[in-house]
């Protein structure tokens, strides 16, 4: 059975550097970087007696078109040395009760050749046993904890064998103990001094050891209130916790603004966001946000799972149409289709953007500012958005011009698992829109909302339409009461979320109504969304929901 090496540097990789003469031209010409040899993991690999298979990593930085790196071995027992996209090679059982050391060599025309040190144990007598720490002997951890890994080498008799393993810290965790490695988490410190821990690996009488070093933890007071968003005139009640324990009764709660105390709890008179923060042992918290909202903010729908974070993700589908536009109704028939299919019902939301004429009567501005959003920003050369009709997914994923390409953007762009969800309750007062938004987030990001206003049930005559319902037109694009520009259709910044968190806010708009609008017949879609690495951080939807004026929309769950 092969017993493949387990890597680490012990010492500083050796190096052989080929000098070039002061007046010799590089092989690459003039103005062009030197190439190099990387390899990873560097130093010395370090082998046990039985030899085994090596597999590392390489790279040639600033490589020359047509040089290809060349290998060679300085001993016998270094055999099978080959370069593909790893550099791999083979290492003999060791008889003698000497330990050797031989040199792998790479070189690469126009590189300083780099030599890796083979350093393989002497044999081991028969019942004897050699355990050996292959990674750092010491690691030290941020206060925040952390997870970790030892790498070791046992060598017995017996195959297959492993050590066993412990911690004499309650604070450094054991979750696996494998074949040439022990994985451990480092829980967060709540300590202001540093400590010292240590995991002891034993076989057979023999054992080795590591040390773990965690740094002190700078505590401070944690503020939390029993809501964050409450009515005016409901009651705060503060809690204060230091070190893992209630120091509310000692604490001081204090209005950040005016830097005066409050009581505990606290009833606020005014309609306003207030921001607060707690002093303990000369130490003071982080603030607290509280939004005290109006009375007649309509109540969140009940979290059916609280503990859940096990989000069923609704992705955003925009519909670029026209009711002049003689192909559409192929794609309004695919997705109402789609709409009527249980497998795909649950993991999408429309919304349907009028811009194909200026002249008819779904058409709108935010439609028009879609419609260049989409073009301009996240068009792709793979399909460039150039006529109608065209359904684009989410912010900044490509787009599917033809009704059969929408079942297959789905499948590939629908996330299983959201990092978030958002509900909402809406209502209409005194001419204004009242929007209660809470996100509830697995992961700590910072979100932004869009609230776009939806009117249903316009009855325009659909050119190409070939049956009565698509001459009822639903779910059109009227308002972005959040904003929307040609760059950027995210909305506001709702804020930044801690993670298995939730948050919420209360928003207040005007009601803008066009000639050609029925505010009876508007609904709002939700859309948060955040800071995505694939699209250079432009903000991409995470989560949608839909809520009529007067109802609400609840968390959605697998």
């Amino acid at each position: 059975m092969k017993l493949f090496a387990k890597l680490s540097i012990v010492m500083s990789m050796v190096l052989m550097m080929v000098a070039c003469g002061a007046d010799e031209p590089t092989p690459n010409g003039p103005n062009t970087a030197t190439p190099e040899i990387a390899v990873t993991p560097s130093g010395i690999v370090t082998m046990p007696a039985a030899g085994g298979d090596v597999e590392l990593g390489y790279e040639i930085i600033n490589p020359v078109e047509g040089v290809e790196l060349e290998t060679t071995a300085d001993s016998e027992w270094i055999t099978n040395i080959a370069v593909g996209e790893k550099l791999t090679f083979s290492v003999e059982r060791n008889h003698s009760d000497q330990q050797r050391i031989g040199i792998v060599t790479l070189s690469y025309e126009g590189a300083e050749d780099l030599s890796i040190a083979i350093q393989q144990n002497e044999a081991l007598a028969s019942g004897d046993v050699r355990l050996t720490i292959s990674s750092d002997r010491k690691t030290v951890f941020e206060a925040t904890g952390g997870t970790g890994k030892v790498t070791y080498m046992l060598e017995c008799d017996e195959q297959g064998a492993m050590p066993d393993v412990e911690s004499d810290a309650q604070w450094i965790t054991i979750d696996s103990v494998e074949e040439g490695s022990v994985s451990y988490t480092v829980a967060r410190s709540n300590v202001e001094e540093k400590r010292t821990g240590h995991i002891t690996l034993s076989y057979s009488g023999k054992s080795a050891e590591v040390t773990i070093e965690q740094k002190a933890a700078e505590l401070l007071p944690i503020l939390t209130a029993n809501s964050t968003s409450i009515r005016c005139g409901e009651t705060i009640t503060f809690t204060v916790i230091y070190a893992e324990e209630d120091v509310t009764a000692e604490a001081t709660i204090y209005d950040y603004y005016t830097k005066t105390e409050v009581t505990n709890p606290y009833t606020p008179t005014e309609v306003a966001e207030r921001v607060f923060y707690a002093s303990y042992n000369n130490r003071t918290s982080k603030v607290l946000t509280v939004n005290v909202v109006p009375e007649y903010t309509p109540e969140l729908p009940v979290d059916a799972e609280p503990e859940s974070y096990d989000f069923n993700q609704r992705m955003l589908i925009v519909d670029h149409t026209g009711v002049g536009c003689g192909y559409c109704p192929n794609m309004k028939s695919t997705l109402k289709s789609m709409e009527q299919d249980s497998k795909y019902v649950h993991k999408f939301n429309i919304v349907y953007a009028y811009s194909f004429s200026r002249n008819e009567v779904c058409y709108s501005s935010a439609s028009d500012t879609f419609w260049s959003y989409y073009k301009d920003v996240c068009s792709t050369s793979y399909m460039p958005l150039t006529g109608y009709p065209s359904a684009t997914f989410n912010y900044c994923r490509n787009f599917a011009a033809a009704p059969n390409h929408i079942t297959q953007k789905v499948d590939e762009y629908w996330d299983e698992n959201p990092s978030a969800s958002v509900a909402l309750a809406a209502t209409i007062k005194d001419g204004k829109y009242v929007v209660n938004v809470e996100v509830k987030s697995a992961e700590a990001q910072n979100i932004h909302l869009a609230l776009w206003v939806l009117e249903d049930d316009i009855y325009a005559k659909q050119s190409g339409g070939y049956e009565e319902w698509m001459n009822t037109h639903h779910s059109v694009l009227r308002d972005c009461i959040t904003g929307a520009s040609r760059s950027d259709i995210s909305g506001i910044d709702f804020g930044y979320i801690q993670a298995n968190s939730t948050m919420s806010r209360v928003y207040q708009f005007d009601i803008f109504k066009a000639t050609a609008w029925n505010s009876d017949n508007f609904k709002l879609i939700a859309v948060i969304s955040a800071p995505n690495e694939e699209f250079d951080n432009r903000y991409e939807v995470i989560d949608t929901a839909m809520c009529e004026i007067d109802g609400t929309a609840a968390h959605e769950y697998k």
